[in-house]
């Protein structure tokens, strides 16, 4: 499926990704429908969204390992042969809503994989333990600035593991996710 196509089916003007920062209300307009076709809580969606590319449908980085993680959701390039088959090209996931729908299926995947908990969330990331809970305390701490959830933020543990005491994940204590937190989150 033609780039154009794919904007086509999800009724998007032709110039939807132009140069430069998209509006943050733009970019964000996807999540509710993507989530709902998706079956996605929508504030964790938009959590996500948050962490990965602070709502930056153009954000492009190039990963230590070469990697490329892209679009709003920062869709990894280990996706790309996947996406392929479902006529989506890695240039389509710099437009805001399709990047938003491609990041809803990924959590999706993760949902079904691991049950509606924070470690399916963390695993939008990592499913590697450290990683997944760092990933969990960033989702979580968006969530808190959205004000779609009450609560104190977490401290998020650096991104290298030698960077910490015990080189484990963060315990949460009293501030523990559960699957609860989750569905309790206002919609």
């Amino acid at each position: 499926m033609a780039a154009t196509t794919v904007a086509a089916f999800f009724g998007l003007p032709a110039a939807a990704a132009t140069v430069g920062k998209i509006n943050q209300d733009y970019a964000t307009r996807c999540v509710a429908p993507a989530a709902e076709f998706h079956k996605v809580n929508p504030w964790i969606l938009k959590g996500i969204l948050q962490v990965e590319s602070s709502f930056n449908a153009l954000a492009v980085n190039r990963n230590l390992n070469g990697s490329l993680d892209v679009g709003i959701g920062q869709m990894n390039s280990i996706h790309f042969k996947e996406l392929s088959g479902h006529g989506i090209a890695p240039s389509d996931l710099l437009d805001p809503c399709i990047g938003t729908y491609v990041a809803a299926w990924h959590l999706a995947k993760q949902l079904k994989a691991y049950g509606n908990t924070w470690f399916a969330i963390g695993a939008y990331h990592s499913a590697t333990p450290y990683y997944n809970s760092r990933y969990q305390a960033l989702v979580y701490n968006a969530l808190v600035g959205m004000e779609a959830v009450a609560g104190p933020r977490l401290r998020v543990p650096p991104m290298n593991r030698g960077s910490t005491t015990t080189g484990r994940a963060v315990k949460f204590g009293s501030a523990a996710l559960n699957s609860s937190d989750i569905v309790a989150i206002s919609q």
